[in-house]
């Protein structure tokens, strides 16, 4: 829990004295008044049926912007798992200040543009996905353009990193988990708009070398930076200073970059033996960076 409570803090100062700013403006979305709870969405994407679960705050919404959160599960898992996996779904539920979606992979795996998952041979378009998503939501609900924060674990995370470079419009934060950029997205990762990046992985990490290099994955896995090599191309994306500043508490080695363009920031949280999977309380580090992205100290009791 110490490095939990460090990588907190540490990403509320980074985003604080940075502004953890970088989304586009858009257009102020409907307003919807929000009927609470988890319920199942169907869409359309790419010729496919796809499905994700969403939460929304109960009460009426119209009187304020709400922060998005997009989070996708790693490969041979499900949305519905993570929504117990995580305490993302219980940290909305206690603050009823955020949308949060749990999207569904295509035979419980994502297109992350790298490898070749089921998802990828059956050449699903997440990306597309993700975009008719954010469509949809913001298209009934009011939710804040400079508060729209995608994550994921693993393949998840992948798949985050790849969002980033092509959506970074309408995004403002990506949180990648235990899943570094892939060389070859890497190599064609031209976003448009500057983008927040908070990543963050485990030095022990058995599944996905926090060194980076190939992987053995759901259908053969993909080669990756190193978790320094990933932030410091968001750096060099965001055109930030060339060298962190790096600070350690509780086990975690922070890599803070400054002077990033659009106020944005990246940040590698760097676990010291941790393995691979979803950090304790890493709902708690969400709002934390939606209190940044938003200039607010409010933290949820």
């Amino acid at each position: 829990m110490i490095w939990r409570a460090a990588a907190l803090l540490a990403l509320l100062a980074a985003c604080t004295l940075a502004g953890c700013s970088g989304a586009s403006a858009k257009s102020k979305p409907t307003t919807h008044r929000g009927t609470g709870g988890l319920k199942t969405v169907s869409v359309q994407s790419g010729g496919h049926q796809r499905t994700y679960l969403l939460y929304v705050p109960p009460g009426d919404a119209s009187n304020h912007l709400l922060p998005l959160v997009l989070v996708f599960h790693g490969a041979d898992d499900t949305a519905a798992h993570t929504t117990g996996e995580t305490d993302l779904l219980r940290t909305a539920e206690r603050s009823h200040d955020m949308i949060v979606v749990f999207a569904q992979g295509y035979e419980d795996t994502w297109n992350e543009g790298a490898g070749h998952t089921p998802a990828e041979q059956a050449h699903i378009n997440d990306v597309a996905f993700a975009a008719t998503i954010l469509r949809r939501v913001e298209g009934n609900y009011a939710v804040d353009p400079r508060r729209v924060v995608a994550t994921g674990f693993s393949n998840g995370a992948l798949l985050t990193e790849y969002l980033g470079c092509m959506l970074s419009p309408e995004l403002t934060l990506i949180v990648p988990v235990e899943g570094q950029l892939p060389v070859s997205v890497s190599s064609n990762c031209h976003p448009p708009d500057p983008l927040s990046v908070y990543e963050i992985h485990a030095t022990a990490d058995s599944t996905i070398p926090y060194n980076g290099g190939p992987f053995g994955g759901v259908g053969g896995g993909t080669t990756v930076l190193s978790a320094p090599h990933s932030a410091a191309r968001w750096a060099a994306l965001d055109h930030c200073s060339a060298q962190p500043q790096k600070s350690a508490t509780g086990g975690v080695t922070l890599s803070a970059y400054r002077g990033c363009a659009g106020k944005a920031t990246v940040t590698l949280a760097s676990i010291d033996g941790g393995q691979h999977a979803w950090p304790p309380d890493f709902g708690q580090t969400i709002v934390a960076a939606i209190s940044s992205l938003s200039g607010s100290r409010q933290a949820i009791p």
